[in-house]
This record gives structure tokens, C-alpha cells and sequence, in this order.
């Protein structure tokens, strides 16, 4: 008898491991990689004032090529390609596109006034880039290469501070394709839980409530606020695009006395970064009644943020959370992280994979030579 209660007890124990989804990881390597908020500020002179830095790595004893896309939230983007080589780190800041040498984030437009109404200049946006194949007959396909890993540092010149987040991963997690092999869906990455990892259902806001002096003390005043950036995944970067999606974010808050609340949501296309502060309601102390508060955010389906022929959809959202402190009003600090998630729900991203140069022209195809002309 004991032996087997012993054996259906490891048995049951082992259950929920064998049946774990995976999903998108912020602290896991994958075979493409998602920085969901770049951005860069220039003064009223146009000096630069912030900068993104952004880290990649191979950890990998091979070379690979890498597919990247930069794209704004003004609805420009560009691609390039570059090949990291065995276990390689790089890194490049968004303005300059050096050292790696990529495009810099001003080839996507002009700096344009801060709507949060800084009287800076911006340009801001998100990254996506993948691991394609290098094999002549397979070039630009999408491939499993689960060894990239990365993150962004945001620098801001003017107050002295800096933070960062680790980008998100996407594995592919169909075991049947080796290492280096391609997806089987050229120019489709399928985040279905069968090709590459899930996307998350929900997303996970922890924060505390703008205008909260939680942080006070040591003889000094420090009021909160956060700003938070949201992207939807699924994306299609295709020349002839379907355009960007459309969702409704909807925020379930709580605050530290278990006090629910709702009512919180906005419509977003593609990508939005705001201050809760901007955003007010349940995000203000005055509204929260206590310093500390969370959220669930949904990306769903609705009829407000309908315009036709552009039709909301229910959509898997990935984001990042800086804190931003002040110290007496006068010096700044900021901290950050991308957001935690739960569930699990499919995206999808398109894109061009590019053509093969034409050969020569046989001389047997070429039409019968007609009268010579003379100008």
C-alpha cells in the first residue's frame, strides 16, 4: 500500500508541470524579441536630452542573421538585417544607430512636440526583430533560435538619471524544428503556443497612485507618479498592410484595502505611452484612497473605439512601468520594469520576406531583333 500512495502521489505532482503553457518571458531567451518603448527627446535648441540604448545578445556558439524593425508611433517603420556572430553582445543607441550601426530612429520621421505638454521634442516608438535564416534557399525566413536576449536603457541627459527593462522573448516552442531550422510559416510568426510562445491574456500593473508621497522620508518630499507604455502584438509590417490593430485597454484596480473599482479604459491603436496622472480616475490618490494600488489590463473587443472602416479587436497587449519621483519638487528619478502577465492568448506578426535578385536573361528569351533606330 505504501508504495503505491507514493507512486500516484509523484504521479499528481508531476501533472501541472507536464501540462505548463508556454508563454511570452521577460526574463527568458527566445527566437524574437519585443523592446516596447524606445524614445529619444531634443530641448527647445535641439539638443538631445534623452537617449534609448538598446542590448543584444547571441548566446550561442553560431552565427545569426537578425531581422529588425523599428516602428514609430506616428505609423512609420523601417527594417534591417545584420548578422550577430557566435556568442556576440551588441548594442546601439536609438538616435545614432551606432555602434552596430543600424538605422538611426530619425530616419522614421522629425521630432514632433511632447503631447504630455513637456514643450520637448520627441520621437518615440517600439522594436521587434526575430532570428531568420541565412541558407541561400530559405533567406529571411523566421527560424527557431532560442538565444537571444536583451533589454533597453533609457538615458535622460537633462536630470541625470537613467533606467532600464529587459525586452521580452518569444521561444519557439515546437520541439520538432531544430535548432537554426525554419518555422514552417515564411513571413508569418504564429504566437499561437504551437509555433512560437503565447501572448499574455492580461497584464499585471503594479503601482502606486499619482500624487502618493509613499516614498517620503529622510527629511525629504517625494510624490510619484508612473508612466505607462502598452503595445499590441499582433502587428502586420508588410507593404500591403492590413494596417494597425485597434483595442480597448480595460483596467480592473484595486487598491490596498481590497477596494475594487472599474470604469478605467481607453482605446489604443498599435502602441500608447501616457502618465496615470494624464489617464486621472483611479489612478489618483484622491480616487484610490490609499497609496498603493494594482491592476488587471485586457486588450478587448469594443464597439467605443470603433471607427469605421478601422474595427477594434480583442488583442494580447505586452508593456513596461516607470515610476517617476520627485524629489521637493525640483529633482527627478526614475525606475522601470516591463509589466508581469497572465493567461494566455494568440498574435500574430507579418512581414516581407524579401525577393531573390533575377538572373541573367537567356538570349533565347529575348524577342527577334527589330530595325535599328538612330536619334
Amino acid at each position: 500500500m505504501f508504495r503505491t500512495f507514493v507512486a500516484v502521489t509523484c504521479l499528481v505532482l508531476l501533472v501541472p508541470g507536464a501540462l505548463a503553457v508556454d508563454r511570452v518571458s521577460g526574463t527568458e531567451k527566445g527566437s524574437l524579441l519585443v523592446y516596447p518603448k524606445v524614445e529619444l527627446r531634443w530641448d527647445a535648441r535641439g539638443v538631445l536630452t534623452q537617449d534609448t540604448f538598446i542590448t543584444l545578445n547571441n548566446d550561442y556558439n553560431q552565427d545569426v542573421d537578425i531581422q529588425l524593425y523599428f516602428v514609430s508611433e506616428t505609423c512609420t517603420r523601417v527594417d534591417n538585417v545584420f548578422t550577430l556572430t557566435k556568442n556576440q553582445p551588441v548594442y546601439w543607441s536609438a538616435a545614432t544607430g551606432l555602434p552596430k550601426g543600424v538605422s538611426p530612429w530619425t530616419v522614421l520621421g522629425d521630432p514632433y512636440p511632447d503631447p504630455e505638454g513637456s514643450g520637448d521634442l520627441i520621437m518615440r516608438g517600439y522594436i521587434l526583430l526575430w532570428a531568420v535564416s541565412n541558407d541561400p534557399d530559405t533567406s529571411g525566413w523566421e527560424i527557431r533560435w532560442n538565444h537571444l536576449y536583451g533589454g533597453a536603457t533609457i538615458v535622460d541627459y537633462e536630470n541625470g538619471t537613467a533606467w532600464e527593462y529587459n525586452a521580452y522573448a518569444f521561444a519557439v516552442v515546437n520541439d520538432a524544428i531544430p535548432n537554426g531550422g525554419v518555422t514552417g510559416s515564411e513571413g508569418i510568426l504564429n504566437l499561437n503556443g504551437v509555433e512560437y510562445a503565447f501572448g499574455f491574456e492580461k497584464l499585471l500593473l503594479d503601482f502606486f497612485a499619482s500624487g502618493s508621497l509613499a516614498f517620503s522620508g529622510g527629511g525629504r518630499m517625494v510624490s510619484h507618479d508612473t508612466d505607462l507604455t502598452l503595445l499590441i502584438v499582433t502587428n502586420d509590417l508588410r507593404q500591403e498592410t492590413t494596417g494597425p490593430r485597434t483595442t480597448k485597454a480595460k483596467f480592473e484596480i484595486w487598491n490596498q484595502n481590497e477596494v475594487g473599482f472599474s470604469g478605467m479604459e481607453y482605446c489604443i491603436t498599435k502602441w500608447d505611452e501616457n502618465l496615470l496622472s494624464a489617464k486621472g480616475g483611479h489612478f489618483l490618490i484622491q480616487n484610490l484612497q490609499t497609496d498603493k494600488g494594482r491592476a488587471r489590463i485586457s486588450g478587448l473587443q469594443s464597439a467605443v473605439c470603433d471607427h469605421p472602416p478601422v474595427m477594434s479587436t480583442s488583442e494580447s497587449l505586452l508593456g513596461v512601468a516607470a515610476k517617476v519621483l520627485l524629489f521637493d519638487n525640483t529633482y527627478l528619478a526614475l525606475s522601470g520594469t516591463n509589466l508581469f502577465g497572465s493567461g494566455t492568448k494568440a498574435a500574430t506578426i507579418w512581414y516581407d520576406i524579401p525577393e531573390a535578385p533575377p538572373e541573367k536573361i537567356i538570349s533565347n528569351d529575348l524577342p527577334a531583333a527589330g530595325p535599328k533606330v538612330v536619334w
